[in-house]
């Protein structure tokens, strides 16, 4: 196997090859590595070659730092394979160039789309918490209309005719006009405040901001990104971002208003949103993360499993660590703060 930094005149074609296979994601897209560029964060792209110098795969890893300048690896839902069935050997092979390529950084972070279980003998080899959801729920949208909402739960069928029965009205941000349109500031505003409401993570108000304009004013970008917000009489009641890569849409954030719960316009939202999507051709629309950490299922995975579907589950995160003393250290302190994030 060799590894083969990918130039910038091969952006295309890179883009094609992890649109096209089942296993790439928005998360692999050129476009999402110089997203994370402009956050400061090194970027390395590479070709996967076999033995005969054949193209199998590509892999696009983002550095992130760690205390007192060392640093690890992290292939967000990567890597990107052409041949499904050497997977297993193939990654195992891949995993070792890594390590040999990238002999300072302490550790490797894989999140591979495409297998749902690791059985690898390497010692260094090790399962992590998951970053991106390894549990999500695609919806064909090659279906009919009417099929779409047959495969819906009866209720999610009732709340969308609730919300169209109560004039709820969805617009979608297509383009950044002046001041960034209506609702712009509260609808990044509702996704912050739903996060902290339900003691999720989340992002501040600039990052939001920034990925947007970073996303809609690059119209070369095979990468879209738009701002979805249902309203209420003059009021934002639901907020999501969608991203379009492929032939996916991808809900990546949301968030909804404590008031006028009984409208039911977040329903109303997600079925403009994937109405929208098939018009454009779209294929899949993929709820992203239909999971806990705690293996729960709150409101928010019940309100996705509504709407049909097929649940898929992959790997999720894996680390292969060149040192296994500072593995061990980023571990214990990695395990601190997620402690303390749960008390505070």
């Amino acid at each position: 196997m060799k590894l083969i930094e990918i130039l910038e005149n091969q952006k295309d074609e890179y883009n094609n090859f992890v649109a096209a296979s089942s296993s790439g994601s928005f998360l692999q897209a050129w476009e999402w590595g110089s997203w994370q560029a402009t956050l400061g964060k090194d970027v390395y792209r590479y070709w996967i070659l076999n033995d005969a110098g054949g193209t199998i795969g590509s892999i696009q890893l983002i550095k992130m730092p760690l205390p007192f300048g060392r640093y690890y690896l992290y292939a967000p839902l990567g890597p990107v394979w052409a041949e499904s069935y050497k997977l297993k050997v193939e990654s195992e092979k891949l995993l070792q160039e890594l390590l040999s390529k990238f002999s300072d950084a302490v550790f490797i972070r894989i999140e591979p789309k495409g297998l749902s279980t690791f059985n690898f003998q390497l010692s260094t080899l090790v399962k992590s918490p998951n970053i991106q959801p390894s549990k999500t729920l695609l919806v064909n949208l090659g279906n009919s209309e009417e099929q779409l909402l047959a495969d819906m739960h009866h209720k999610t069928r009732y709340n969308i005719k609730v919300a169209q029965k109560h004039n709820v009205e969805v617009k979608e941000e297509l383009e950044i006009s002046i001041g960034h349109g209506i609702y712009f500031k509260e609808a990044i505003n509702l996704i912050c405040e739903t996060a902290n409401r339900q003691g999720f993570t989340t992002y501040p108000f600039d990052y939001y901001k920034n990925l947007i304009d970073f996303f809609i004013l690059n119209q070369s970008s095979e990468v879209k990104a738009h701002l979805y917000k249902a309203i209420f009489q003059n009021q934002l009641l639901t907020a999501a971002v969608m991203i379009d890569y492929g032939k996916t849409r991808t809900f990546l954030f949301g968030g909804s208003s404590e008031f006028h719960k009984n409208v039911m316009a977040p329903y109303l939202l997600h079925w403009q949103a994937m109405l929208d999507a098939k018009a454009n051709n779209l294929s899949t629309y993929d709820f992203w993360g239909i999971e806990t950490s705690s293996g729960a299922t709150p409101g928010f995975v019940r309100f996705k499993l509504g709407f049909g579907g097929e649940q898929k589950e992959y790997a999720g995160a894996y680390d292969i660590f060149n040192n296994q003393l500072l593995y061990k250290m980023y571990s214990i302190f990695r395990t601190i703060n997620s402690f303390k994030k749960r008390l505070f």
